[in-house]
């Protein structure tokens, strides 16, 4: 399934409830599969991982009876490299926008202790003068941002997956000065949609997250048990661990970063991550 979509329907909450009363509906009639829901009192969020199209068309029938509601549509396909953008409200597509991203310029490194654990997985891509990227370890995750070199640079992330960058480091041959951003400072919305493109790709192939409903990680659970594998809150997808990753010194890694990035996913196990350098 390389086809990820995140739907978000924002508005008034008593017009949320019934809306997503008569999409669930419509969802359910249309067949789309399984998904998942993620609502707040002024937010609804949907997100499907698809073989085929995005089920627009429950949406849109459902946003004519409620036209003050706006909905919004971020979609991604890893297989073709294309992400692109919707905005539907009254029944109508108010805007569209699609993208294709050079192939080959999304960098990971994934690290794994002995026991299949995960240590830590970043994605990244060039983005203008600087690097955007997602990071994710057993117990935390965040968006981030690096700039410079690896003789003198400047990281920003993220708290999880807000919109806002909460934390800044900066470093060079003298050492490392942290800062924590209060307020944080808000991330622009060109970058944020990147941002959630290389999360949402990266985790939908590589991740399985033990907060996930049982039905849709039955297979894993199993796996994991019949490996001998921890589960914890965020885990590595077995067939990555058991035909991707390659022994290393203390587990398994895989990279796709050469010899002038390197310093990036160092970068983030020294200060992000706080291992030892």
């Amino acid at each position: 399934m390389n086809l990820t979509a995140t739907i978000v329907v924002k508005g008034d909450p008593a017009l949320l409830r019934d809306y997503r009363r008569g999409v669930n509906e419509r969802l359910e009639e249309e067949g789309a599969g399984a998904y998942r829901e993620r609502h707040v009192d002024a937010q609804l969020e949907y997100e499907f991982r698809l073989k085929g199209g995005i089920p627009f068309p429950p949406f849109v029938e459902s946003s004519r009876d409620f036209p003050d509601l706006s909905i919004e549509v971020d979609w991604s396909d890893t297989a073709t490299g294309r992400s692109g953008r919707a905005i539907i409200q009254n029944g109508v597509l108010r805007e569209q926008s699609a993208q294709v991203h050079a192939a080959g310029t999304t960098l990971q490194d994934v690290r794994a202790g002995a026991d299949g654990r995960l240590q830590l997985a970043i994605v990244c891509a060039p983005w203008r003068d600087a690097w955007l990227g997602y990071a994710i370890a057993a117990g935390q995750h965040a968006f981030f941002r690096v700039s410079g070199s690896g003789e003198s640079c400047e990281l920003r992330a993220s708290d999880g997956v807000e919109a806002e960058w909460a934390e800044r480091w900066i470093a060079d041959a003298g050492g490392t000065q942290y800062a924590e951003l209060v307020p944080g400072e808000p991330i622009a919305a060109d970058e944020l949609r990147e941002l959630d493109r290389l999360a949402k790709g990266f985790t939908g192939e590589w991740i399985w997250f033990d907060e996930s409903p049982p039905e849709e990680t039955a297979v894993e659970r199993q796996r994991f048990q019949a490996y001998g594998y921890p589960v914890v809150a965020a885990n590595l997808r077995s067939e990555k661990l058991r035909k991707v990753l390659e022994p290393a010194a203390d587990g398994f890694a895989f990279e796709t970063f050469d010899e002038a990035s390197r310093w990036i996913p160092g970068l983030m196990r020294r200060v992000w991550l706080h291992e030892d350098a």
